[in-house]
């Protein structure tokens, strides 16, 4: 079983002052790190290797990786725009330069219980492994700090939603070869053109998974979180979900570079699309503050 996830700072004051957040009272946030009780699991065997620099999206920075560990995961998004809106602040400057392919093996009887958890228990199982990786083999140490921050709240637009409810994926679907030409339960894909116009596709997939995506690829929203009041929780598929956001500057055109003069913005096909909108607040955000972490111990 795998697992992975997608300038020097002073202080992570600095950071925040940067990014727009405040220090607030103590209060419930409206984004919350992820806490576990009791010790923590580890993998039986982890590996952590330098990801190929010719693969500018291969591996995964140690930022993103911290994020997804502590439930606050960055904007899926181009490389660059990843530290936009991060609830992980402080840390030297070659944790978001320095790209790891870090795999790891749970011990089988966990491996065989996690298979069976409900997705969220499942995730939260894997959280707990990759804060123990981090802890083991990075020598990382975190504190959290309350911060009111700009957000975006996700709701029905006047008209209504316009998604149709999918049976959710089950364990072991990401797992089972897909037909030919077919995506597997619980996955996405997002093509971005060099013209800007991004196309996202997914089946079986949550309001969690779109909400990722269009956070890091809309430059209205910069990668900061949205929170989902749309009181939709449940699973739906989206055959080819067009907006214009930010375009893919190197390498080879995609499909998604062919000119679409009539593509509109992630607002209007939020509405048009899906029967969603986008409003902009400030809440109080728990943040993950790095106080150390150095290179990997060797395998």
């Amino acid at each position: 079983m795998s697992f992975g996830r997608l300038g020097s700072y002073a202080a992570s004051a600095a950071i925040c002052v940067a990014w727009g957040c405040a220090a607030v009272a103590q209060e419930a946030p409206a984004v919350k790190a992820f806490h576990p009780a009791g010790p923590l699991p580890s993998y039986d065997v982890a590996t952590i290797k330098p990801a190929n620099p010719s693969q500018p999206f291969g591996g995964t920075t140690l930022r993103k990786y911290i994020g997804a560990a502590y439930g606050v995961p960055l904007a899926f998004g181009l490389p660059g725009v990843e530290l936009q809106g991060s609830q992980v602040i402080g840390g030297p400057e070659w944790i978001d330069k320095e790209r790891y392919q870090i795999t790891g093996k749970p011990p089988d009887e966990m491996r065989d219980a996690m298979q069976k958890m409900p997705s969220e228990q499942r995730r939260q199982q894997n959280e707990m492994l990759e804060q123990s990786l981090l802890a083991e083999r990075f020598h990382l140490k975190v504190h959290f700090e309350m911060r009111e921050m700009q957000v975006f709240e996700l709701v029905p637009a006047k008209g209504g939603l316009k998604i149709t409810p999918v049976n959710p994926s089950q364990p072991g679907d990401a797992a089972k070869p897909p037909k030919p030409g077919e995506m597997a339960p619980g996955n996405m894909s997002l093509g971005v053109g060099q013209n800007g116009l991004n196309v996202l596709r997914g089946r079986s997939m949550s309001m969690e998974m779109l909400i990722n995506a269009i956070r890091g690829q809309a430059p209205e929203i910069a990668g900061r979180p949205i929170l989902n009041n749309t009181g939709f929780n449940g699973n739906f598929d989206l055959e080819a979900f067009r907006f214009v956001g930010l375009a893919y500057t190197g390498g080879a055109a995609s499909a998604a570079s062919a000119a679409d003069p009539d593509a509109p913005s992630l607002s209007q096909a939020l509405e048009q699309q899906l029967g969603l909108k986008l409003v902009r607040t400030k809440a109080a955000v728990e943040m993950v503050v790095i106080d150390s972490i150095e290179r990997p111990t060797e395998n």
